[in-house]
């Protein structure tokens, strides 16, 4: 079976138990532990200029693997997600490690009621249906026996395409048109043998880039937009540092990540990062995705966004809520 938006309408190696200390006798007060994945077991540029930053403060940043059960999380003040790109490679043994944060007597960030919600592509049928622009999506549930091309027709569209429910980047995405569906059937059908699918209505404004913008505890920092490849619009080519989006635009985007923490139960104000990944049509958004588990932020392109986020991450610390009211606040 599926749904769509029209049915709805509601390498280095480091040692995890080791934290960077200074020369002080004193121990720091606050300890953060930093999620991160294989393919950057010690940060990314971003992770790697905040962790220095949160340092400078006095806070003791660990870089911890997702996939590493031996990590004692009670031994830590704080949890933030960061660069767990792999995640989507195994999304049980993910979900476990939500749930046991969930469980666990520490805080997280971002909190887990938004990574589990924002795991799996249908919840843009959820912000579809509370009003924002994305679009038009089906969900295709794994093992269904379902139609590609059927489903382009009943749908009235020309070109398509389809991802993974829960997935990364561009990996398992590709497009089909209404003449090629039936010849991409055994592909499609091949696909649902493991996992849910999104097929969506292909947008040509995707030619004119997909413009990301990054909010940090709810308030907007910068945003860039990267152009596609000609002959693949989900390889990006360049992309344009100078892109600045308007008053309005802004005022779209923040309404997005609104829109998720009213489906959450948290405030803009308490999830450190938000990016918002969109097309623009007559000078509005069309959200293609709400990222809040893993994105990439661009923080090193400026001091400021460093700054920025290592003083949100701080004051988090600062501030943070008890731990049983991580799943909803």
């Amino acid at each position: 079976m599926w749904a769509s938006t029209d049915d709805i309408i509601f390498s280095t190696t480091f040692n995890n138990n080791v934290s960077e200390t200074s020369d002080s006798e004193t121990a720091p007060s606050e300890r953060l532990g930093i999620i991160t994945g294989e393919s950057a077991p010690q940060l990314t540029d971003d992770g790697q200029a905040v962790r220095q930053t949160l340092q400078r403060q006095g806070i003791v940043v660990d870089p911890l693997l997702w996939t590493d059960r031996s990590v004692d999380w009670t031994t830590y003040d704080a949890i933030l997600f960061r660069s767990c790109w792999e995640y989507h490679t195994d999304p049980d043994q993910f979900e476990t490690l939500v749930a046991e944060l969930s469980a666990a007597d520490v805080a997280v960030y971002n909190p887990t009621a938004a990574i589990e919600w924002n795991m799996h592509k249908s919840y843009l049928l959820e912000l579809a249906a509370a009003g924002i622009s994305t679009p038009s999506t089906v969900v295709v549930e794994v093992d269904t026996e379902a139609s590609l091309a059927a489903i382009m027709e009943q749908q009235g569209w020309e070109k398509a395409v389809i991802k993974p429910a829960i997935g990364a980047s561009s990996t398992g995405v590709w497009s089909s048109s209404r003449d090629e569906a039936t010849a991409h059937s055994d592909r499609f059908q091949s696909a649902l043998v493991n996992r849910d699918l999104m097929v969506q209505e292909y947008l040509s404004e995707i030619s004119a880039g997909e413009r990301s913008v990054v909010f940090i505890c709810g308030e907007y920092s910068h945003a860039w937009n990267d152009v596609p490849a000609d002959d693949d619009f989900s390889a990006f080519d360049e992309t344009d540092l100078g892109y600045e989006p308007t008053v309005s635009i802004r005022e779209q985007a923040r309404r997005v990540v609104e829109t998720a923490c009213e489906q959450i139960g948290w405030q803009p104000n308490q999830l450190p990062y938000a990016r918002v990944d969109y097309v623009e049509r007559e000078e509005s958004i069309l959200l293609l995705e709400l990222e809040l588990i893993e994105p990439y932020l661009g923080l090193v392109r400026t001091q400021e966004g460093v700054d920025q986020f290592a003083s949100a991450v701080a004051d988090l610390l600062a501030e943070r809520p008890t731990p049983s009211s991580q799943s909803t606040a």
